[in-house]
């Protein structure tokens, strides 16, 4: 079962995601993470961590039951009315294929239940290298299969082509637009989707 724990300026657990936000994205799609830490803009940062070990004492030993949460990922959100943007999202990738990206995908859905849930993802069609599109591929599989739809909405956003998915309901290219505008409409200088 996961553990879901809040992530703030200080907590102990930032290194670790921290360091699977670096190696997860690449540059031109990261912001700095002081911003995602930024009580600015209202997010959900949460990490995500495996506390099975917790819960099975039956036949494990001391240390065992003692063992550190296995962290598995994270995510970072941004809900407004009926949306809920999911910006970043990344599994551990030594755990990566055994069902995680699913378990979180299905935690922030039931955090909100009456939400459509949307993600951009990279347009396959504009990589021009054989391992990018494999990756890209995989990606936009993985969400089709936590049944996630395409929605209607492309746009460009630091250098890089996205496509929307949409779960719970489709989601036009106005409502994204108005959304991004109001998340940052207290932001100057910002700039949305």
């Amino acid at each position: 079962m996961l553990q879901i724990i809040e992530i703030k300026k200080g907590s102990p657990y930032l290194p670790q995601v921290q360091a699977l936000y670096e190696s997860a994205f690449p540059a031109n799609e990261r912001i700095p993470m002081k911003q995602l830490l930024d009580d600015k803009i209202k997010r959900e940062f949460w990490a995500f961590f495996d506390d099975s070990l917790r819960e099975n004492h039956g036949e494990k030993s001391d240390s065992e039951i003692a063992a550190p949460l296995t962290f598995c990922g994270f995510s970072n959100s941004i809900s407004h009315g009926d949306i809920t943007n999911i910006v970043y999202f990344a599994v551990e990738p030594k755990l990566r294929c055994r069902g995680y990206g699913s378990q979180i995908l299905q935690a922030i859905r039931e955090k909100h239940p009456d939400s459509r849930i949307v993600v951009d993802i990279e347009v396959e069609e504009d990589s021009k290298d054989a391992k990018e599109l494999e990756r890209r591929n995989r990606r936009r599989d993985f969400y089709l299969h936590n049944d996630f739809d395409a929605a209607p909405v492309e746009y460009h956003w630091q250098g890089e082509h996205y496509r929307l998915l949409s779960a719970g309901g489709t989601v036009t290219e106005k409502e994204f637009r108005n959304f991004w505008k109001e998340i940052l409409k207290d932001i100057p200088g910002a700039k949305y989707p």
